[in-house]
């Protein structure tokens, strides 16, 4: 019987301890169900966090739960994110602050030893542990068994929980394996919410860019337009005395001049027409910056113009102590091409104001042009020749560009922009600029292009002035500046045509409604009605006045201002200061209709 006993407690004992097994490990897979739940569905690692202290107390019977996490400085330490859970509710006062206001480095303390090890650590009794720096405030709050787990993501541990008994307890392997197995699931969220933030860090980045980009486009167009309207304002004034300037020299060449005179009225014309085209070059820096760089080709002299460079710099470089030599024996003795001639002539005399600035007194420049002709085509070469410090290889590409300067050039002063200037100039007539030395080791800058052979034709000049018609040309021209008004009548008096001045756009279209013209003549900036409301109404007037030739004639010649005055119905664009061949070739147009219209009224 005693043996029958033993045998049924024995029975009883494994049946019971079974059924305890059985009981652990289901409350262990619904342990790791619940954490794993809450880390998939949720998207907060602290509630995370919060609710695995729950569970591991209520799984373990220990009373208190506490969350430590990775902070980043010049070394990293674990420090208390104040996550808490305790089974009364509660966390003795003196631990809990101590507990987090202490941060713990790698080795350092519980937490600091798992960080290092990355490894879950029992602590049997934290009160007699040397590496437990809170052992005395656990040992009056009644702390005494402990253990922590890592949360890993990848390598790095970024938090450690601990947990703590008011018993001692020896270590349980079986809870620190689940332990690791929740760390695990845990670093899955960290990550999860690294991810996130790190997206929502470079998305907020991104919406700055865009926004400070936005930012940067409205303030560079609102550069952009301070600067077309400020070059549009420089434009027109400075454009309307040279038209008066100019327009005056050409009436005074026109009259019969003592030997004495006309080289001085020739050399008003040649200096004017130079800073005229060095007005309009000034234009092109923006124009080279928004990449829209065009030649305006037309027919010219090669040689002559060369000459006329010659004529108005040799005196300068006089004046400097420089010998300017120019070498035209590689140049065809007429060689009329059709290319820019201001952008030629500027790229020259840029050319040349570098090669006088860098030369030292009583020495020599040289200025060496050469054209070779091949079906119908040249290939002009242009050479500036100088005894300056020259520029160093390493600098030779940089110059061209926009404020960019050699050594030698920020000493003697300037800007940065002229070889830019000259780089663009070329560019646009598809040719090629550069630097290096000549033969005798001076210093050389040169610049090729191509260019049409001109065609014989039969364009009127301002040497050969259109036919008069068969009655004076009835000219109408609105014009408010005094000494335009006088520009007008100089050009047109000698020709015999019937001019009517007004000086307004208003009193344009009064003239219009009371008679017939044959030409209109329009300034842009006028009193009362501006130039592009007077064409409007002109067109709006139709009939006769409506088919009138309407030309713009302004010191406003951008090609936006272009654009607005053809949208307005002119016919055409003249421009400030005047270039007598294009409006003689207006008067033209307008004196071969009338005959014709003539004949159809009769």
């Amino acid at each position: 019987m005693q043996r029958e006993r033993a045998a049924r407690r024995a029975a009883e004992a494994i049946v019971e301890g079974s059924t305890r097994e059985l009981f652990v490990h289901a409350e262990r897979l619904r342990l790791l169900e619940t954490i794993a739940g809450a880390c998939n569905l949720g998207q907060d690692p602290a509630a995370a966090l919060k609710i695995t202290l729950e569970q591991v107390c209520g799984f373990t019977g220990w009373p208190v739960g506490h969350v430590y996490m990775r902070k980043r400085g010049r070394r990293a330490v674990m420090a208390s994110e104040k996550i808490w859970w305790a089974l009364d509710g509660t966390v003795a006062a003196e631990f809990g602050e101590i507990s987090e206001r202490s941060a713990f480095a790698a080795g350092v303390g519980l937490p600091g030893r798992v960080m290092a090890d990355k490894t879950a650590i029992w602590v049997t009794d934290v009160t007699v542990d040397d590496n437990f720096l809170r052992a005395e405030a656990a040992r009056r709050c009644g702390l005494r068994a402990a253990f922590a787990f890592p949360v890993l993501v990848g390598e790095e541990v970024a938090a450690v929980l601990e947990f703590f008994s008011y018993k001692v307890v020896e270590p349980d392997d079986s809870i620190l394996r689940t332990m690791a197995q929740i760390g695990a699931q845990l670093g899955r969220v960290i990550e999860r919410s690294r991810a996130e933030a790190e997206i929502k860090a470079r998305n907020a980045k991104l919406v700055r860019a865009v926004k400070e980009a936005e930012a940067q486009r409205i303030a560079a167009e609102a550069a952009s337009r301070a600067k077309s309207a400020f070059l549009a304002v420089t434009s027109h004034e400075v454009r309307t005395p040279l038209n008066a300037v100019l327009g005056l020299a050409e009436g005074l060449a026109r009259t019969p001049l003592s030997p004495q005179q006309k080289p001085l009225v020739d050399g008003v014309l040649e200096s004017g027409g130079m800073l005229l085209r060095l007005l309009n070059a000034v234009l092109d820096l923006a124009q080279i910056e928004a990449g829209k760089r065009s030649a305006q080709l037309e027919a010219f002299e090669l040689r002559s113009a060369i000459d006329a460079i010659a004529r108005v710099w040799s005196p300068r470089a006089r004046e400097m102590g420089v010998h300017l030599v120019v070498d035209l024996s590689a140049l065809p003795d007429d060689c009329t091409l059709v290319s820019d001639k201001g952008k030629v002539e500027q790229t020259m005399i840029n050319l040349l104001s570098n090669a006088l600035k860098f030369s030292p007194a009583d020495s020599q420049a040289l200025l060496v042009v050469g054209a070779q002709q091949r079906k119908g085509r040249y290939q002009v070469r242009v050479e500036v020749i100088d005894q300056g410090p020259g520029v160093a290889p390493a600098d030779r590409a940089r110059i061209f560009q926009a404020f960019e300067q050699s050594e030698s050039g920020r000493q003697v002063g300037g800007t940065g922009l002229g070889l830019a200037i000259c780089a663009g100039n070329v560019a646009s007539l598809d040719g090629t600029i550069g630097h290096d030395q000549a033969d005798d080791g001076r210093c050389r800058f040169w610049f090729e292009f191509p260019a049409d052979a001109a065609q014989a034709a039969g364009a009127i000049s301002a040497d050969a002035p259109y036919e008069p018609a068969a009655r004076p040309l009835r000219i109408l021209a609105a014009e408010d500046n005094a000494a335009n008004q006088q520009v007008l009548r100089v050009l047109l008096d000698p020709l015999g045509v019937d001019l009517s001045l007004v000086e307004d756009g208003l009193a344009a279209v009064e003239a219009m409604q009371e008679g017939a013209f044959d030409i209109i003549l329009m300034d842009a900036n006028m009193p009362r009605m501006d130039g592009v409301a007077a064409v409007r109404a002109i067109q709006a007037l139709g009939g006769s006045a409506e088919a009138t030739p309407n030309f713009m004639l302004t010191a406003n010649v951008f090609d936006a201002d272009i654009s607005r005055y053809r949208a307005a119905g002119a016919d055409g664009v003249l421009k400030k200061p005047i270039d007598v061949s294009e409006l003689f070739a207006a008067l033209a147009s307008a004196a071969e209709r009338i005959e014709p219209l003539d004949r159809a009224v009769s």
